[in-house]
């Protein structure tokens, strides 16, 4: 959305035009009002925001200029006023104005504005179509408010860390539903198992932000980061003199510093077995102290925490303290690894892809179904992330139309590497071969050339009839995956 910021500051004028085009806004910026005025008469913006006190103008009668204004008399204005000025916040919105930021001004405060005004910008121009019946004006118009909408709720996505969720398998649609109902159960704790890399924070984050956008604070602590000696004071916090070195003032922790978001202990298995009873406490009671402190202190955040160690084997190994383990797991889930959700991978790839291309300026707009299927043979031992790196990877190195089997080279040479066993094989001792049921003496083959193909049809089709037709033990069978088992007979 097109915005004229008007602003004698330009400190004022710098910042706000910067958070605008972060949120893919086009500010267009003016230290002089008069000079505002004339260029708004000449061309339209939806919204302008201006200050209240300059020189030469101030905001009010830049308001009622605007106003009377035939090319800006649609425009919506917000103004800017300083705190406890509400007199001339009431009397700009008596004159027209349509909303009032406060200084110093918040950005999101700042966001929630200007798309609640392009909103209303776009109810203006459908009542424009309506009585005007100016049907393909109103449409591309409609359409470039919406691209902008959206793209300031992309933005916001991105800072929040939310950002895409692809759930095609089912059993990512019932995690992300389940993560849904967590996020309006603060104070049920939540437990995210799962293999590096398969979006165990991307899922906290939905916990905690649920379907919408959620203000209060997100803060994560990797607990496998923090030595051990100071991992009860970066979580409790510290009262002034606790211990030598500590800040003359004390300081506070991870569990103050959550307030009413939530607190993410990534690596929960690598917290300290002596302070475990401590988080259960703090669970239990929903209070603390900071470590040297005497006033007891209220704990009001969720607290979600992940791992990719099987923390019910450590329990039973006495590494992990049973008792936290219930109580964590009242909300659980376990994430599974991307082999076990195939179907994910092309829409994931495409998705990658999509964002990779726009950052790096690349011309790559499909994926060959000969890469798919590679792509969806790979174990992917990394898991999601490791798919995003292969993309990234691809689209760094190459650039085309078609993303090739030749793009991703490096990923089947890695993994043909990878499947090279580790064993030692002692001298003139032959190495044991893989046995198989088929005799080489019982295949036969035919004088006349052969479609090897057709072959390898046939015995996919005997598979398939030897397992009643169902297609994932016959690809477990084959030894292939069950996407390319659907590729070959489709």
């Amino acid at each position: 959305m097109r915005i004229l910021i008007v602003d004698d500051n330009s400190t004022s004028l710098q910042s706000l035009s910067v958070v605008l085009t972060d949120l893919g806004h086009q500010p267009t910026t003016f230290s002089e009002p008069v000079a505002a005025l004339n260029h708004a008469k000449e061309s339209y913006y939806p919204l302008i925001i201006t200050d209240i006190k300059m020189p030469t103008m101030d905001g009010l009668t830049l308001l009622a200029e605007l106003k009377a204004c035939e090319t800006s008399k649609r425009s919506d204005v917000i103004i800017i006023t300083g705190h406890g000025d509400m007199d001339t916040a009431i009397t700009a919105l008596r004159n027209g104005a349509y909303d009032y930021l406060n200084k110093p001004i918040n950005a999101r405060e700042l966001a929630a504005a200007v798309e609640r005004s392009a909103e209303h910008q776009t109810l203006l121009f459908e009542n424009t179509d309506l009585k005007q019946n100016m049907e393909e004006r109103v449409a591309e118009a409609k359409e470039s408010l919406q691209e902008d909408l959206e793209k300031m709720r992309s933005q916001l996505r991105n800072v929040s860390g939310i950002g895409e969720i692809i759930s095609g398998s089912s059993r990512m649609q019932e995690i992300i539903r389940d993560a849904t109902i967590f996020h309006h159960e603060p104070d049920v704790p939540v437990l995210i198992e799962g293999e590096t890399g398969t979006g165990k924070e991307v899922i906290a984050r939905l916990v905690h932000h649920g379907d919408t956008h959620c203000d209060t604070p997100f803060v994560a602590l990797n607990c496998s980061a923090i030595a051990e000696s100071l991992f009860e004071s970066e979580l409790f916090g510290y009262e002034a003199g606790a211990y030598t070195g500590s800040r003359a003032g004390g300081s506070a922790g991870k569990l103050e510093l959550a307030g009413n978001g939530t607190l993410f202990l990534d690596e929960i298995a690598e917290m300290p077995l002596h302070l475990q009873p401590k988080l259960l406490r703090v669970l239990e009671d929903r209070t603390f102290y900071r470590v040297g402190g005497l006033q007891k202190k209220r704990f009001t955040a969720r607290i979600i925490g992940a791992g990719n160690k099987n923390l019910e084997r450590m329990v039973e190994e006495g590494l992990f303290r049973r008792d936290l383990y219930h109580r964590l797991t009242v909300g659980h889930l376990r994430l599974p690894p991307l082999r076990e959700r195939q179907d994910d991978i092309p829409k994931m790839a495409s998705l990658f892809l999509r964002n990779q291309v726009k950052r790096k300026g690349k011309d790559f707009r499909s994926i060959a179904p000969e890469t798919l299927t590679l792509l969806c043979e790979h174990p992917w031992p990394g898991n999601v992330r490791e798919l995003e790196n292969t993309i990234e990877r691809a689209v760094l190195i190459h650039d085309d139309i078609e993303l090739r089997p030749e793009h991703i080279e490096f990923l089947t040479a890695s993994r043909s590497t990878d499947s090279i066993p580790d064993i030692t094989v002692p001298l003139h001792q032959p190495c044991p071969l893989p046995s198989i049921d088929i005799a080489s003496s019982a295949i036969i083959l035919p004088d006349t050339p052969f479609s090897l193909e057709d072959l390898t049809l046939s015995v996919i089709r005997k598979a398939l009839a030897k397992f009643d037709g169902n297609k994932t033990k016959t690809a477990q069978y084959l030894g292939i995956s069950r996407y390319a088992l659907h590729r070959k007979i489709s």
